[in-house]
């Protein structure tokens, strides 16, 4: 085609509009169909594992059934908004005890966050209140700074899940969800990386196709496996970048957009360096 006198840029043209369709399509893929995928199989997962039970149809509410009790200690089921696994912290966490089987409600807990102290082996509970009832009324009311509950056994492992969050819900969905922690003034610098990358990642096909064109053009007669290497190659490093810049991201030493953005960015970059370097 080049004999022909055709522009290399008329060549690529398709192959771009092509990879660029395929972003489009990437993005629509994980925005209406990946989170219900993610959720059902997170649901699965749990009745495989037999894991208690819990909520899946709403990431950013989670409810969960505390442990099997002894006969006559009450039920519990844990409400939170947000578990910090790596952590081990909540975010509005409602504990409710009640009885399994008249399901009247015993007594509930309440705390802005909780965290796990491995010292005294028990969650601690910060600026919350707990309340007991009677029948349908309110027996007592207790207000508390900093608390503990020894009765609640339930350790940092019962909580966690294998699961991102932020793969379960749209960009809708999480961006609702990310200001909801913030105007409760939690930290959300993961979850605004994930946010970030979900427009970020699937532009990786017009980024790699951009890089791959000049690669193509040089390998001449080096043969398919050089090709092959190569392409391998490039897609383990940009892996190992993402990796390093969300982790940048997760701990706040780069802004959000910066660490979903900045391996596109350096790729992309890199790749019309070449291509314009290539005899049209």
């Amino acid at each position: 085609m080049k004999s022909s006198g055709i522009s290399l840029y008329r060549i690529i043209t398709p192959v771009l509009f092509v990879t660029l369709l395929i972003s489009a399509g990437l993005f629509v893929f994980d925005e209406f169909y990946l989170p219900a995928a993610n959720r059902r199989q997170e649901a699965l997962l749990s009745i495989i594992k037999d894991k208690p039970a819990q909520t899946f149809s709403r990431p950013d509410r989670q409810w969960i059934s505390g442990q099997t009790n002894s006969a006559g200690e009450p039920t519990r089921i844990f409400y939170y908004q947000y578990f910090n696994a790596e952590k081990d912290s909540f975010d509005n966490l409602t504990v409710f005890e009640f009885d399994p089987a008249t399901f009247n409600l015993h007594r509930r807990i309440f705390a802005t966050s909780a965290n796990w102290d491995p010292r005294v082996n028990n969650w601690v509970l910060i600026n919350g209140w707990q309340r007991t009832f009677s029948g349908d009324s309110i027996s007592t009311y207790q207000p508390f700074t900093v608390s503990t509950f020894p009765e609640i056994r339930e350790l940092p492992t019962y909580f966690k899940k294998e699961y991102v969050p932020s793969q379960e819900m749209s960009y809708n969905e999480l961006s609702a969800y990310i200001e909801d922690l913030k105007q409760s003034g939690f930290d959300t610098k993961r979850l605004s990386v994930q946010l970030d990358k979900k427009i970020a990642y699937p532009l990786i096909t017009l980024v790699m196709a951009i890089l791959a064109i000049p690669f193509a053009l040089s390998m001449g007669k080096k043969g398919s496996l050089t090709g092959i290497a190569t392409a391998i190659g490039l897609a383990i490093t940009y892996y190992v970048v993402t990796l390093v810049f969300e982790s940048l991201g997760n701990v706040n030493t780069l802004p959000a957009v910066l660490a979903a953005w900045t391996p596109d960015i350096l790729f992309g970059i890199t790749g019309a360096y070449l291509l314009l370097r290539t005899p049209t």
